[in-house]
């Protein structure tokens, strides 16, 4: 998905980051797979998704709403957007191998204000899942 616009970009950053805070834990992988992540997503330049995340990082612990960084993206993403996004959600928890119950929980709430099915839920998670082994 092709972006112009920083606040979608930084939305989607936040969401990802909160995901992988989910445990009480970012690890450096985690950082690694949201630049790959936002740097696919949104065809920007692996330089600048790292900018990008590094200074959503440093604002990340001072507001942090999932609920109108999920509004943001449900303005802009297509249905299919949001399950691409939704399918990012469970990369970034999957990679330290164990999908957390909180991580779970709040990629749940994200696809609940994204409004994605719960089918479409399941068979993202599975598709990340069969992916990854």
């Amino acid at each position: 998905m092709k972006s112009n616009n920083n606040s979608e970009i930084i939305a989607a950053t936040k969401i990802l980051l909160s995901i992988s805070n989910a445990d009480g834990d970012i690890d450096k992988n985690e950082k690694n797979i949201i630049n790959v992540i936002i740097h696919d997503f949104f065809e920007i330049s692996i330089d600048d998704a790292s900018k990008i995340t590094a200074n959503t990082f440093i604002e990340f612990d001072i507001s942090s709403d999932i609920y109108d960084d999920s509004k943001i993206l449900n303005k802009v993403f297509s249905y299919q957007d949001k399950i691409d996004f939704i399918c990012c959600c469970f990369e970034v928890a999957l990679a330290d191998k164990n999908l957390h119950y909180l991580e779970s929980h709040f990629i749940k709430k994200i696809a609940y204000i994204l409004k994605i099915d719960s089918d479409d839920l399941i068979n993202a998670k599975k598709e990340i899942i069969s992916y990854l082994d």
